[in-house]
């Protein structure tokens, strides 16, 4: 939450601003470790709509995170205290929004709380993986090692994260400006080629006539069908963010051709990161499953855990659960079971997360040789359609007319 203050420095002079703090005694505290005697604090609402929206935009990201858990790592394990370790990195976070929640957790450690309870404050950043791997760390007393591991595994998820984005990317700007070149032909291009073609009376093929009636209706609604077209996005985008819109995508998503599968493999290697992650760290298997499930990243997976979950605290082994699931390879259930008798479960998670990266590497790099020839051929069709229903008409009449 932001707070506006009013506050005098060392010189005595007066001086206003704003800070982010999760509470009034946090952001006062903060203020006062700046050398400021709090004058007035006032909590701000976001009644603008811009700043609101602006909101919407904040974030931090995977490699801020992998730099975070690295800088955290290395002062701990030079035995910088951590109150300091904090500001020093406050000091040269570049984003606002970031240094805003780690001014926070600093409030917070300073007042006696431990640095995983600061960072569980705060559950928009901080996911459960992470402060529980923490809260491991604290209790073995080897937190070096702990954001050690945790930045290993955010990196590795960062990595597999950037590379299907970068793959998705290339299609979706093509066929966007694809898209919106031919929306501009239709609309603008297209009536002013068939206007001598409907004045000719000439007999014109099928695709001719659809092309001079689509172009006609455009040239006239074009505002209309642009409306619809803004609208149904914003809603697609809309009820993909409600619970019941995001169920139906993550189940959807899996079922994409090519796609589906890379996603799936992905899937199988963050659950098998990060559960191993969580075992090695000394997380009881059935809370590191838990953990493992919210942060996979998809429904269908969350719920196969979530019962794997419910029957190893039966007493029952997660394999067996697993083994059931389509979605769980027969390969990686099997390798499961051998971690559960000899008790290398960590390994063999391990062992899996590598396999199924390399494997999303290798259908990534395949898509990528894919898709370019897909986006040919329907550049092909577009182009070759445009050809055969107006050119085509116009060049038999003018040869007509010699």
């Amino acid at each position: 939450m932001k707070y506006k203050y009013k506050a005098r420095n060392q010189a005595g002079g007066l001086q206003e601003g704003m800070v982010e703090a999760s509470t009034t005694s946090n952001a006062s505290t903060l203020l006062q470790r700046h050398n400021l005697v709090v004058v007035a604090l006032e909590p701000q609402k976001e009644s603008n709509p811009l700043e609101s929206l602006s909101r919407l935009w904040e974030g931090v990201s995977g490699k801020e995170f992998v730099i975070f858990s690295r800088q955290m790592a290395v002062m701990v394990e030079a035995k910088v205290p951590l109150l300091s370790a904090l500001q020093g990195i406050i000091e040269q976070t570049e984003n606002p929004y970031f240094a805003g929640i780690l001014s926070s957790v600093l409030a917070d450690v300073d007042e006696g709380k431990s640095f995983s309870e600061a960072l569980r404050r705060h559950p928009e950043v901080f996911s459960d993986l992470y402060v529980n791997m923490v809260q491991s760390g604290e209790v073995s007393g080897n937190l070096q090692q702990a954001l050690e591991n945790l930045a290993d595994n955010i990196e590795k998820n960062y990595i597999l994260t950037q590379k299907i984005k970068g793959v998705l990317y290339y299609p979706s700007f093509i066929l966007a400006a694809f898209f919106l070149v031919g929306f501009l032909m239709i609309t603008f291009v297209i009536p002013k080629l068939t206007e001598m073609l409907k004045e000719t009376n000439a007999k014109l093929p099928i695709t001719t006539q659809v092309l001079i009636w689509t172009g006609d209706f455009m040239q006239h609604y074009w505002w209309a069908v642009l409306i619809v077209i803004i609208a149904a996005v914003m809603g697609l985008v809309y009820y993909v963010r409600t619970d019941d819109g995001k169920k139906e995508f993550d189940v959807v998503k899996l079922r994409i051709p090519l796609v589906g599968k890379v996603l799936k493999y992905v899937y199988l290697a963050r659950f098998a990161e990060n559960l191993s992650t969580l075992v090695r760290s000394g997380i009881p298997i059935v809370s590191a499953l838990q953990i493992t499930g919210r942060v996979v990243g998809n429904v269908v997976f969350e719920r196969h855990i979530a019962e794997a979950a419910d029957k190893v605290k039966t007493g029952g082994s997660m394999s067996e659960v697993l083994s059931q699931k389509k979605d769980f390879p027969s390969i990686m259930t099997q390798m499961i079971k051998v971690g559960e008798e000899t008790g290398k479960l960590d390994t063999t998670l391990d062992t899996m997360a590598k396999f199924y990266s390399r494997e999303a590497d290798q259908i990534v790099s395949n898509l990528s040789s894919i898709i370019e020839p897909v986006l040919i051929v329907i550049l092909g069709v577009g182009v070759g359609t445009l050809v055969f229903s107006i050119i085509i008409p116009i060049y038999n009449i003018a040869q007509g007319i010699k």
